[in-house]
């Protein structure tokens, strides 16, 4: 196994914030973590000549490297390390093409001057900001050799599917002066002599890389201290006041994982039945309110919509239009040189609207970068001709602002003219109308009244199952003002616009006068219920209430990179422990990695984890420390941090069963009832 970083910067360009380059760093980051082999990938530039001084400093393999923005991603591109002053032409290349951070070549581009891609190891940003587009991926697919992505969570997905890159993690860190700690990311092949290509053969090979040195994609590096973990499930044991907290939360605060779920010890549990109530009150209003502007979003914009539009002012124009005609036949005998003059009287110009067509623009390119049904579409519509497609429906949409741009300026000098013209006769002129504006004002308010018909009919629109728990959401009508009162959480009245809630539109005018965001007002016209069930269908109850909680804060964090968890077993009987809590956090380590602090043995023991952790205090010289062992249940011996041993047994024992003499004392006890 080669440790290994392939994504490290030495010199602060555009794209980088300002720093000083230190020798010394590096020499402590390749020492501190351990580093076989790294590259040099700094923005968009190689420094030929600080390279050959960090290859005369460091005691490793260092190949020569370039990070380059590509169509909008970045791509690190490593180099043999041979005719580095060709390699250093070629970079400068690439330097000259992207003088801002803005800047980016096409892979066309990166074609024409590196000529031979298969001569380097090619990385895009895969499962990482900024990721490479999927049209980009493809041109490249051929010559990529493996995807960064951020995260032990992303890389264990990318090893389980098939069609996914095969995964690597770096550091992507700046070796600056004073810098003090480092992030533990970093990619283990499986390689014995150090060569670019044995290294570029194993980054093509997902059965040949890894994120710890120990099993590979089971375990991996969680703090700089060495503390490992696996990609699945985590039991943290130890006695009380042994740094079990303490490990947590430095787990929780490291940069590499983007985003980690942390349920704290007594954190969803509250002091008292009434706190206990309004909290979970408070849980359900909140999640209540997300699920309608998730399940109205289509139709808030329809309300909007609707909301610019007014009959009146449209009657109004339509009678200025009616009396402006009636006017001007009535003055046709005052017609004079100005009067007569065609643009008098002449329609302006109407743009057209593209919406439509940028639509279709939008879809054919989402079927160009689709990949999940590629087969299917290249099977009815050949990919070059979708490419084709897109073009000249690209050409078309450009064509079109142009024409709108000139009906724009020519509507300009019509008015000014007609402006003029007005001045000087004594007819009087014909009202400007867009009696198709009106017409379809008139249609969409049709068609907004029958889709608030349709909506506000009693319906079951979402059940989710949780561990026996259930989600329900329900969608009705209003039954009073009080209800629309209670929603908006204001001392506003409601009366006067609830007496139109049966006309939709006449309803949402109504709206206006109550003093409510208009942005809000889609939230007024259906009225969404959101409970939870127990297995008996009945509303939960207040201990059923606590349980309830944190199901929805483990499931909750199946959106998160890891899941840490201080003792859950606080306050919940063993039955629900096993039968519930265990069964999820067991699904979601399939997922992700989750660490789990605890006492108890139905969580420790019988939850099977895949790794364990145990944490002890040593008092030396009056000084307290924190040690930390890890190992697999299945280990005779768990190995401390510091290369000490413990007996795993003897761990286990005296942190979940209060030492084995007490254990089997129990289990007669057991026994004597039983029998």
């Amino acid at each position: 196994m080669k440790k290994i970083d392939f994504h490290i910067h030495t010199v602060a360009t555009v794209s980088d914030h300002s720093f000083v380059f230190s020798m010394d760093t590096l020499k402590n980051y390749v020492a501190d973590m351990g580093l076989e082999c790294i590259a040099i990938t700094n923005h968009n530039m190689f420094d030929l000549h600080q390279y050959n001084e960090i290859v005369k400093e460091i005691p490793i393999t260092v190949f020569p490297g370039i990070e380059i923005d590509v169509e909008g991603s970045h791509l690190l591109l490593i180099g043999d390390g041979n005719e580095l002053e060709d390699f250093s032409a070629k970079c400068k290349k690439i330097f000259m093409a992207i003088p801002t951070a803005n800047d980016s070549i096409t892979v066309e581009d990166l074609e024409g001057i590196f000529l031979d891609l298969t001569k380097y190891i090619l990385i895009p940003h895969y499962q990482k900001n900024p990721e490479i587009k999927q049209a980009t991926l493809n041109k490249l697919r051929a010559n990529v050799t493996a995807g960064e992505v951020t995260s032990a969570k992303k890389f264990k997905y990318c090893i389980g599917d098939d069609d996914a890159l095969v995964p690597v993690c770096f550091g992507d860190m700046r070796m600056e002066e004073n810098r003090l700690t480092f992030a533990a990311r970093h990619t283990y092949i499986d390689l014995g002599e150090i060569s670019f290509a044995g290294i570029r053969s194993c980054l093509r090979d997902k059965n040949k890389v890894f994120l710890s040195k120990e099993d590979g994609h089971a375990i991996f590096d969680a703090l700089a201290n060495g503390l490992k973990l696996s990609t699945g499930l985590n039991v943290l044991l130890g006695e009380r006041s042994t740094g079990k907290s303490f490990t947590l939360d430095k787990i929780s605060k490291q940069s590499e994982f983007e985003k980690t779920k942390y349920i704290k010890q007594f954190e969803l549990l509250e002091k008292s039945s009434d706190d206990d109530e309004t909290s979970f009150k408070a849980l359900l209003r909140k999640k209540q309110s997300l699920f309608t502007e998730d399940y109205l979003r289509e139709f808030k914009s329809v309300v909007d919509d609707l909301s610019n539009i007014n009959l009146e002012n449209d009657e109004r124009t339509l009678e200025r239009y009616v009396t402006s005609l009636l006017k001007n036949a009535k003055d046709s005998e005052k017609n004079d040189a100005f009067s007569k003059s065609k643009l008098f009287s002449e329609s302006k110009f109407t743009e057209s609207n593209l919406q439509n067509l940028k639509s279709i623009i939008d879809a054919v390119e989402k079927l160009i970068e689709n990949t999940e049904y590629q087969e299917i579409i290249a099977g009815h519509i050949p990919k070059e001709n979708l490419k084709a497609l897109a073009v000249e429906l690209m050409t078309k949409y450009s064509y079109e602002i142009e024409i709108n741009l000139k009906k724009r300026y020519l509507n300009d000098i019509i008015k000014n003219i007609q402006d003029n013209l007005k001045m000087r006769t004594a007819v009087h002129p014909i009202e400007d109308i867009d009696l198709y504006a009106i017409a379809k004002n008139r249609m969409k308010i049709e068609v907004f009244e029958q889709i608030v018909n349709s909506i506000t009919k009693n319906k079951d629109i979402s059940v989710d199952d949780i561990q026996g728990y259930k989600r329900v959401a329900t969608r009705r009508s209003f039954n009073c003002a009080q209800e629309l009162k209670s929603l908006s959480g204001k001392v506003v009245a409601f009366s006067d616009a609830f007496a139109n809630y049966d006309k939709p539109y006449e309803y949402l005018i109504s709206l206006r006068k109550v003093g409510i965001e208009e942005s809000d007002y889609y939230k007024y016209f259906v009225c969404i219920d959101y409970c939870i069930l127990n297995a008996h269908g009945y509303e939960v109850s207040g201990g059923e209430r606590s349980e309830f909680r944190l199901l929805q804060e483990i499931s909750d964090a199946q959106q998160y990179d890891m899941l840490l968890i201080d003792e859950p077993e606080s306050s919940f009987d063993n039955m629900f422990l096993l039968n519930k809590v265990n069964k999820l956090i067991k699904d979601i380590s399939k997922n992700m990695p989750v660490v789990i602090v605890t006492h108890n043995s139905t969580v420790g023991a019988s939850i099977k984890p895949d790794y364990i952790l145990y944490t002890s205090k040593i008092i030396e010289n009056g000084e307290v420390r924190f040690q930390i062992y890890t190992g697999y249940p299945s280990d005779k011996h768990l190995k401390g941090l510091d290369g000490t041993m413990r007996k795993n047994h003897e761990a286990l024992l005296n942190c979940l069963e209060a030492g084995e003499n007490s254990y089997f004392e129990r289990g007669r006890g057991y026994e004597v009832l039983k029998n």
